[in-house]
């Protein structure tokens, strides 16, 4: 091979012309003469294999050969399409570019074997030709499936498993996306033939499963995010560092395989992070894997038992991490309502239900809030003194439960002598858990929380009574909730002898006349809407009328039964709202 070749084309590819020279520093003075505009990390992480190809080649150039060639024995079935490559075959890489016509483009996509045919007879190398997305004719065959020309191409053109198209993707890439398993194992039979001819230290060197796209996705990323795990099991192995990578969203294959909830590849990736110690193996998992690290959280969001089992049997201490909102584990399983996740978590140690998050929330105030109750249950059933716990508010869980509205909640921890007392309980600004159903309208609650004479009598800071609250906020204008929750009270006081009881029509502040005639013509008109669109409705009944004898004139769908539910509602419709207009102009005569 001869030494001193020029380099052209830097910027048409990634793999460009490679230049066959057995010095070190003339390769490292080529490097050092790219484009100075791309940042240090941005060209560590493009155009390292460039550097790779490079040195390899130079190493294979001063031996004088191929390398050496491990003993062969004979050809595994499909394998015969690389019997008559070199090694040195993988580094003719072509200078130029060349656009390929339409023809050519839609038989490759086609399959069409003659195409390559055609492709022989042309003066142009077919390593040259790309379409306007930067494709190679692999990338095409490879992208639509074509096994027999992926082959057929690797044959004629092997360096075009190494070469990248437009968004940085290689063959590999392409073929991981579309889902096809063949076209991955004869690419991936590829790369193992000629790794297996380099040495140790160039063969962990140049690695096509860790090269990652424009969008930081390797291909064991678009394996795994399409969903074929059978695939995506195969990249894993021939490759122990891929999964821990990340990519431009932070996700690494790891991430996305608890995220998918797949327990074989969750499993054959924790085994390639090393069977140390269990200090040694969360030190090695930690230091291994990149971007988001939360996989337990992952995996519960999966509601996957299994993934959670695999994770937390290899890395106990996992357990104890934290989420992006500071949120623990048992927590965040809480919050969605996984109960089997929280059943889990609590067979393997109950200590983190004494934990709060960083927002002051303890996994019992979590459940409340989201209204899991079977979850809170189950938290009291095994940590009784957790209904002692308060948030930074200084709530109890009745308080949280209360202020939501969970009324089965409520019933169930106001019913139980356990729990009752919780009732009395007050938060840093005095309030009940009845304080914060009033302040919340909360009426279905407040027959249960109002049960005993001490907690109405209990007052805030600002020394009010739960009934002085809804007094005192209530408006002239509110209807249902807000008199119903007085009601509620008043009635409360009256059946526990509590005092007199207010009249619920006396207004707790003066009206203001011209506020409610606003209101009442703004009903008014929406009535009057109502009224009118039921009385046309009676006359545009739904399908029409018949046009012909002998039933001229007469409903098309008078034989459905649902055209009598649609009268009778319209009628319904149409009366009501004929009394509210009748109700609302009296309200609006008489002020």
């Amino acid at each position: 091979m001869a030494q001193g070749s020029d380099i052209n084309g830097l910027t048409c590819s990634l793999f460009p012309l490679i230049v066959m020279d057995s010095s070190e520093a003339h390769l490292d003075r080529i490097e050092a003469q790219r484009s100075t505009d791309v940042s240090h990390d941005q060209q560590k992480k493009r155009y390292f294999p460039m550097n790779l190809i490079n040195k390899v080649a130079s190493k294979l150039c001063s031996r004088g050969g191929d390398g050496a060639t491990p003993p062969m024995g004979d050809n595994e079935s499909g394998l015969e399409f690389l019997n008559n490559l070199k090694l040195s075959d993988l580094f003719h890489l072509p200078g130029e570019n060349v656009q390929m016509n339409t023809e050519v483009f839609s038989g490759l996509s086609d399959g069409d074997k003659e195409c390559l045919e055609m492709l022989k007879g042309v003066g142009t190398p077919m390593a040259c030709l790309k379409s306007d997305r930067g494709d190679s004719v692999l990338h095409l065959a490879a992208r639509w499936g074509h096994l027999e020309l992926v082959k057929n191409i690797i044959s004629e053109c092997p360096c075009l498993v190494l070469e990248l198209n437009f968004k940085d993707q290689l063959p590999l890439h392409v073929a991981a996306h579309a889902g096809h398993s063949a076209i991955v194992e004869a690419l991936v039979a590829s790369v193992t033939f000629f790794s297996d001819r380099l040495a140790e230290e160039d063969r962990e060197r140049l690695n096509p499963y860790v090269l990652r796209d424009k969008y930081g996705n390797t291909a064991l990323h678009l394996a795994i995010e399409g969903r074929y795990m059978e695939m995506a099991a195969s990249l894993v192995n021939e490759n122990q560092n891929a999964s821990f990578l990340e990519n431009n969203e932070g996700i690494s294959s790891l991430y996305m395989a608890v995220e998918a909830g797949d327990v074989t590849l969750v499993k054959e990736i924790l085994k390639t992070a090393g069977n140390n110690d269990l200090e040694g193996r969360n030190s090695n998992l930690d230091s291994k894997l990149e971007g988001r690290k939360h996989l337990v959280h992952v995996a519960l969001n999966a509601r996957s038992i299994g993934v959670l089992d695999v994770i937390l049997n290899e890395y106990p201490s996992l357990e104890d991490e934290r989420d992006e909102e500071g949120r623990t584990c048992l927590s965040f399983a809480a919050s969605i309502g996984f109960y089997k996740g929280v059943c889990n978590l609590l067979d393997r140690s109950t200590k983190n239900v004494y934990v709060c998050d960083e927002d002051g929330s303890f996994p019992i105030h979590t459940a409340a809030e989201n209204g899991h109750i079977r979850i809170v249950k189950e938290i009291l059933k095994r940590c009784p003194h957790s209904k002692h716990m308060l948030n930074k508010l200084g709530q109890n869980v009745l308080h949280i439960a209360a202020k939501i509205g969970e009324h089965n909640l409520v019933k169930s921890l106001m019913r139980s002598d356990d729990t009752k007392h919780l009732g009395v309980g007050q938060d840093v600004d005095g309030n009940t858990p009845l304080h914060l159903a009033v302040l919340n309208w909360r009426y279905r609650s407040i027959r249960t929380l109002a049960s005993d004479v001490k907690i109405l009598q209990l007052r805030n800071d600002n020394g009010l009574t739960a009934r002085g609250i809804a007094e005192s906020v209530l408006k002239p204008n509110y209807i249902f909730h807000e008199r119903l929750t007085l009601a509620f009270l008043l009635d409360a006081h009256a059946f526990r002898g509590c005092g007199s009881v207010k009249s619920l029509t006396k207004p707790s502040e003066p009206l203001d006349h011209e506020k409610s005639r606003d209101y009442v013509n703004t009903l008014l008109l929406v009535a009057a809407l109502v009224a009118t669109m039921t009385f046309a409705a009676g006359f545009t009944i739904p399908g029409g009328f018949n046009s012909s004898a002998p039933h001229l004139g007469r409903a098309t769908l008078t034989t459905d039964p649902n055209l009598f539910f649609f009268l009778l509602f319209d009628i319904l419709a149409m009366q009501t709202s004929v009394a509210s207009i009748c109700t609302l102009i009296y309200m609006g005569a008489v002020g």
